[in-house]
């Protein structure tokens, strides 16, 4: 008797560790030269084909990849591939304590929050297409970022299928209308915007100047900013996914 506890509890003590490294090993840390040669790195969450949706995710100023350790892995679970990136004006993400080795390889180059930071997301978007990924190319913002897929998206229309823009705001302190006026030249692409539920003043305006009616603006009951609403509150997911299977479906 005694030897099938032991059986039994050897059994589910391997089940638990391969379960827990199959968690562990669910993305790989990978590094490339972006256009003006820093050395941007990211985690790749990746589906078993490329020509699967593939989403780019980007964290908040002073953040890291880590701020996707928990959202990426839901897309893998859709049947998306999701690559969460490092860029330049980055630090320690507050939800799983990842350093941002993009800001790390890279201390010495001065940044001014947004000039030098885009050039990481068009490096993101060109490193999927030279990579073969050939589906949809939904990009997703997070704050800061969250204005700068507008951005790419409106530089970038050819490429880009979808938006997912999380707390966008007039940040640019030298211009406040430079974000509504990159989401002016959003056309014809499906737009999500969302904020936290006391930011409404800031990523309203910017969704009303994204012109056309493939967009959704969503406030939550609860969630604070950025990404991390997902994070705060499990059924901000709903309108998430219902957009997403609205973009991949068509």
């Amino acid at each position: 008797m005694r030897g099938k506890i032991y059986l039994i509890l050897f059994a589910a003590c391997f089940l638990s560790a391969k379960l827990f490294g199959q968690a562990a090993d669910q993305f790989e840390t990978i590094s490339f030269t972006g256009k003006d040669g820093i050395k941007i790195s990211a985690d790749i969450y990746p589906n078993e084909d490329k020509s699967t949706p593939v989403f780019l995710l980007f964290h908040q100023y002073r953040s890291s990849r880590g701020e996707y350790r928990d959202i990426a892995p839901i897309l893998n679970d859709m049947g998306f591939n999701a690559i969460a990136f490092d860029t330049r004006a980055g630090g320690t993400d507050r939800w799983n304590n990842v350093e941002n080795l993009t800001s790390i390889n890279n201390e010495d180059i001065p940044i001014d929050y947004y000039p030098e930071v885009y050039p990481d997301l068009e490096a993101a978007l060109q490193y999927v297409i030279d990579e073969g990924y050939t589906g949809k190319i939904i990009v997703w913002g997070s704050s800061f970022s969250a204005t700068l897929v507008l951005k790419l998206a409106g530089d970038h229309p050819d490429k880009i299928s979808a938006i997912l823009s999380f707390s966008p705001g007039e940040y640019v302190r030298s211009n406040n209308k430079v974000v509504s006026e990159w989401a002016s030249k959003v056309k014809e692409i499906p737009v999500f915007v969302t904020c936290g539920a006391q930011e409404q003043d800031k990523a309203k305006p910017i969704y009303d100047a994204i012109p056309g009616d493939l967009k959704r603006f969503y406030l939550p009951n609860n969630g604070n900013h950025g990404s991390s609403i997902l994070i705060d509150d499990a059924r901000n997911w709903q309108p998430v996914k219902e957009f997403i299977s609205k973009v991949v479906s068509e």
